[in-house]
């Protein structure tokens, strides 16, 4: 009786764990030397309003940088970060080459999820950087 207590207790835990790792199927980032891309994609968008993309620099603490609005149904997203070297949102200059991000997954009820992070290495050529930081005086 003991054992078969145990098991439904585990068999139990095991749902909850898969359930909530089933949303994101898989999320990648890859540099192209200007831009960096983030994609991911859902398994399932039951009750889910919408998910920010988060980023973090030389392995520090996560930031927000855009939302995207949930579709309804399992998608593939895409979203650019053209950002990767200018200023984050305390103007930092963001000179990194090492990047982190993850999804954080918001519920209609107000609570979320996060995904697993991803890495990726980003070298900007040093003309395209030149000029960003020119254009960035002008902003």
């Amino acid at each position: 009786m003991k054992k078969i207590l145990f098991f439904l207790v585990f068999l139990g835990f095991a749902t909850i764990l898969y359930a909530l790792d089933s949303y994101i199927e898989r999320i990648n980032a890859s540099s192209n030397g200007k831009d960096i891309t983030i994609e991911f994609k859902t398994i399932n968008e039951k009750n889910i309003s919408f998910f920010e993309i988060e980023r973090s620099i030389n392995n520090g603490n996560f930031k927000k940088i855009t939302s995207i609005l949930a579709k309804g149904y399992p998608s593939t997203y895409k979203y650019t970060d053209q950002e990767a070297f200018l200023k984050d949102n305390n103007d930092e200059k963001l000179t990194a080459t090492s990047y982190s991000y993850r999804i954080k997954i918001l519920f209609k009820d107000n609570t979320y999820l996060y995904s697993n992070s991803v890495n990726v290495s980003h070298k900007v050529n040093g003309i395209y950087r030149t000029w960003g930081m020119i254009k960035e005086m002008f902003r």
